[in-house]
């Protein structure tokens, strides 16, 4: 295995396919996909009627879709950079980011040094449309068009924009380069260079639409048709297209659960010398070498190969050539070997060929299945008299292999001036999946794009992806959006159980742009708020949430005379949830869990505010108080407040200062708590709450009572209060690692402060003044509100106090059922991701498997960026207004420079991707035109057009 290589991941772009799925599609059904362009298209390519009409001009090419658009914002590359860029140089870049997402290694995570291996044909774009623009060198520089169309910076253009540390190296051997990349990515895995590896080739011939004139003897078929080993095949067609493919050490692939296509067993390249009639001819002696070093080092006899993938071009000399070094290389082999040659079906896509072919033979292998010959009419001779052990079929088949058999290919390229490459590859078998013995559960679905076009059109792809494999797994699905692609400004996340649930969300998802910086604010509710089984759904999912209710329910065992997991978990035959004394330790353990649960998914607070009893819980997330000693303290506050003379609480709908002007005729009752501007409690005795629910139903304000049988938060607490301070005397409080915020006195308690045990009987007399905590917790910067507990009563509140309006307010247990599963904690870490918090999703998985599937790749942006090639000359005008300012003029060359019209006086250069090349030249050209030495070090400080006009002012008046 430690020879063996990996094909990880593919991706491209061929005539007539969009994808490698279109691709196999063709090849399977045996499609041609060359085009046959009609003379309207043609001549609007720019194609002379002469040539038209001259009777060996053949109309016919294999092109690919669309090679103007590029989205180059997603690879920070200005408009006007774009436009200049060799668009082989923009298809591969974009192909390597899709062969990257294909083998899910486009994640935020390292995986070690990641070479680029690659080539491309020749440079149409720069002689036609590159050069064809007056002035375009003199702005831009020829530096800035070399980098931009030279095939020396085609590979490491792609390492810096995909920000790859293994080696890039540029390969360029005609047709043979991509293959030739493939076994170069190969040795570089091997010898440690690379630890991953991207290989292939471009080929995008311009203007696309452009058939060739056919010559008798030439290399190119005179009616547009390409039959490889066809008794009758007489030249190949041109064609354009960019593929790559993603490998990696086998033994690697498979301890981190790639998907593995195919595996490459062994490859050789060489050149063929001088020993044939001329430079461009194939060499027998060459290919039979090639072929013979490729066996010898995939360690396998050519005998077993079932499907050879050959180079075909279908030229006389060539397809003879070819079959004759096979037929040596095989002599003797035992069971028949099905040829192909992908030129059949798209033409000849130069240095894209090879890896094309290759792509072809390894689904194949994946797919188990022998591909047709596409277009084959009759066989060679040679192909029927038994002489050799190959064949052609222009039908395709199922693979069979005998018991115990292996699949294998290869796959041949062989490139104008003799250097030839070979590839051997084998089906990969991976191990059986472990069965899933537990029921499917409820995953979160993480997507993410740089624009919201993007993101939209990314969740559209992945439900059509879903619709065509309602097979998948959805915690699969959630497992590699999660781990294994790159997050992005613009998000949404969806959670569901199924396909069919997964297909309704991502269709009705809204996405949303992060905050910068969200400061987290967990909110812990008071009593009643429980419910019975409230911890039901995070227990059974999330062994951490179900070791701390196990710890706390154990530690209570003794002293409430019960299992709380009765309460907690279960259904609560006795009915004890609400009842204060089992009320009080169960809200302050499940949010405790439910707390401790969030930060060990890496969602960290700012600030806690606990309401009541939940400062309690907030106190122990702080690390402020064991959970043990917490617990102590809270059922001896419970059995205190039971034991408290009866009493009751009022919510009023109405402010602090108009519920105290009611309270004026009864001196008895006391404001219980504050919560939000219109809502306010009252507590005391039962007699005069009574009356002053008279005197508030006949004032018209509403009010509602509350089901308490004691008056909370009131002078009637003052026993259980002093009581209770003996109680926190003997406990231990230590310094907090997290800001609290006080709802006594709603003040911020900074961390690495220690409470006072005064606080707690201060706490249980006095009114819980939640609003103000709220509203010091809204002077925060992009504070999001996450109410940590059963319910949603401190998120409705909360979103009436002024100081929270407009901020994010978001409950982790809204439903007020023993839900199963526990998807409430998937979807508030969903929602906070979409608003930029780093979630270790690891965590949100609770150890259980997953598996990386293959899902769709980045929608990018469909964005023109072409020069035409003959500018059209415009009709004459009057000389263009000089600009009115120093400020103008920097904005016109700043245009000229980068491209597009969104550049203003404060857009800083860097920001809309210039880089330092141009830069430098964007100031030679101020000193040029204005006399002025701008000073580098100056502008970098401030980098926009208004800091350049002022320093180039400032320099004239000096």
């Amino acid at each position: 295995m430690k020879h063996d290589i990996a094909i990880v991941g593919m991706a491209g772009r061929f005539p007539g396919a969009a994808n490698v799925d279109e691709f196999w599609s063709a090849i399977a059904a045996g499609r041609v996909t060359i085009a046959e362009l009609t003379r309207g298209e043609l001549i609007a390519a720019g194609v002379a009627e002469s040539q038209l009409d001259d009777p060996a001009y053949v109309p016919a090419r294999g092109t690919v879709a669309d090679p103007d658009l590029f989205d180059a914002e997603f690879f920070g590359i200005t408009p006007r950079e774009a436009a200049i860029m060799d668009p082989q140089h923009r298809l591969l870049l974009q192909t390597a980011w899709e062969a990257l997402e294909s083998g899910n290694l486009a994640g935020e995570e390292p995986f070690g040094r990641v070479g680029v291996f690659a080539g491309a044909g020749f440079n149409y774009y720069l002689l036609n449309h590159v050069l064809a623009q007056p002035g375009l060198v003199d702005t831009h520089g020829l530096l800035s068009v070399v980098l931009g169309n030279e095939k020396d910076h085609l590979a490491a253009k792609v390492a810096y924009r995909l920000n790859l540390g293994g080696p890039a190296v540029t390969v360029q051997t005609a047709c043979s380069t991509s293959l030739v990349a493939v076994h170069l990515a190969c040795q570089s895995l091997r010898t440690g260079d690379s630890d991953v590896a991207l290989a292939g080739g471009a080929c995008v011939a311009v203007p696309q639409q452009a058939g060739y004139l056919y010559e008798p003897k030439g290399i190119t078929s005179p009616d547009g048709a390409c039959r490889p080993f066809d008794a009758d095949a007489n030249g190949t067609v041109p064609g354009n297209g960019v593929a790559m493919v993603v490998l990696k050490r086998l033994e690697d692939a498979v301890r981190d659960g790639d998907t593995v296509h195919a595996v490459i067993k062994g490859s050789a390249i060489n050149n063929d010398g001088g020993a044939k009639v001329g430079y461009t001819a194939p060499g027998i002696t060459g290919q039979i070498d090639v072929l013979t070093r490729a066996y010898l080092d995939a360690g396998v006899e050519p005998g077993t190969i079932g499907y050879l993938e050959a180079h075909g071009t279908a030229t006389e000399m060539g397809d003879a050539i070819e079959l004759s070094a096979l037929s040596e290389v095989f002599a003797g082999a035992e069971q028949p070997c099905l040829l192909g040659s992908v030129k059949a079906n798209i033409g000849h896509l130069d240095a894209a060929a090879g890896v094309s072919g290759l792509i072809k033979a390894a689904l194949a292998l994946r797919h188990r299945q022998l591909p047709p010959l596409a277009g084959l009419k009759q066989a060679r001779p040679e192909l029927l008299d038994g002489s050799t052990p190959f064949t052609v079929d222009a039908v395709g088949r199922d693979w069979k292999v005998a018991d115990g058999g292996v699949r294998r290919a290869a796959v041949s390229s062989f490139g104008l001036g003799g250097t030839n490459a070979h590839v051997v590859l084998e089906e990969h078998v991976p191990a059986p999946a472990p069965e899933r013995a537990d029921e499917p559960q409820e995953a979160l679905l993480t997507l993410s794009a740089r624009t919201p076009e993007a993101l939209r059109a990314a969740a559209d792809r992945l439900a059509e992806h879903l619709c065509v494999r309602p097979d998948l797994d959805v915690r699969d699905v959630a497992m590699t959006l999660q781990s294994h692609r790159r997050h992005f400004t613009h998000r949404l996340a969806v959670t569901a159980a199924d396909v069919p649930g997964a297909l309704d969300k991502l269709r009705a998802a809204k996405g949303r742009e992060p905050l910068r910086r969200a400061k987290i604010v967990f909110l812990l509710p008071g009593q009643g708020a429980e419910f019975a089984g409230m911890a039901k759904g995070p227990y059974e999912r999330y062994p951490s949430f179900r070791a701390d209710i196990d710890r706390g329910a154990e530690y209570l065992r003794e002293s409430l005379g019960i299992d709380l997991r009765d309460v907690l978990v279960g259904d609560d035959p006795e009915n004890l949830v609400h009842r204060t004394d089992i009320t009080q330790p169960a809200l302050v353990l499940h949010e405790y869990a439910l707390g401790r649960l969030l930060l060990s998914c890496g969602i960290r607070p700012a600030a806690l505010i606990g309401h009541s009893v939940g400062e309690y819980a907030a106190a122990c997330l702080a690390d402020e108080l064991d959970l043990e000693d917490a617990l102590r303290l809270v059922v001896a506050r419970g059995r205190l407040m039971q034991h408290a003379p009866e009493g009751g609480m009022s919510v009023v709908m109405a402010g602090e200062a108009d519920v105290q002007a009611h309270l004026a005729e009864f001196p008895e009752l006391d404001i219980a708590a504050v919560n939000a501007p219109g809502i306010t409690v009252v507590a005391g005795p039962v007699d005069p709450l009574d009356r002053l629910r008279a005197r508030l139903d006949a004032a018209g304000v509403t009010h509602r009572t509350m089901p308490a049988s004691r008056a909370f938060h009131s002078r009637m607490m003052a026993d259980a209060a002093d009581e209770l301070g003996r109680v926190a005397a003997g406990v231990t409080h230590r310094s907090r690692s997290y800001a609290v915020i006080s709802s006594v006195t709603g003040r911020l308690m900074p961390r690495g402060q220690v409470r006072e045990a005064a606080y707690w009987p201060e706490q249980l007399r006095s009114p819980v003044r939640y609003q103000d905590a709220v509203a010091t917790a809204g002077d925060l910067n992009t504070v999001v509100f996450v109410e940590v507990g059963p319910g949603t009563a401190l998120t409705g509140m909360t979103r009436q106090i002024p100081q929270a309006e407009g901020k994010t307010v978001i409950a982790t247990q809204p439903r007020r059922t023993a839900r199963a599963g526990g998807c409430d904690v998937l979807t508030t870490a969903g929602a906070l991701w979409t608003l930029g918090v780093d979630v270790d999703w690891r965590a949100t998985r609770a150890g259980r498997g997953a598996a990386r599937v293959a899902l769709p790749t980045y929608p990018f942006a469909r964005t023109r960026h072409w020069l035409d090639a003959e500018p059209v000359a415009a009709a004459p005008e009057a000389p263009a207004p000089v600009a009115d300012s120093v400020l103008d003029q920097v904005l016109e060359l700043w245009r000229s420079l980068l491209g597009g019209t969104e550049i203003t006086a404060d857009t800083g250069f860097f920001e809309v991707g210039g880089e330092s090349l141009l830069f430098i030249r964007m100031v030679s050209q101020v000193r040029r035109k204005f006399g002025v030495a701008v000073s580098i070090a100056d502008l970098s400080a401030a980098p926009t057009p208004r800091t350049l006009a002022t320093l180039i002012q400032n320099g004239e008046g000096a």
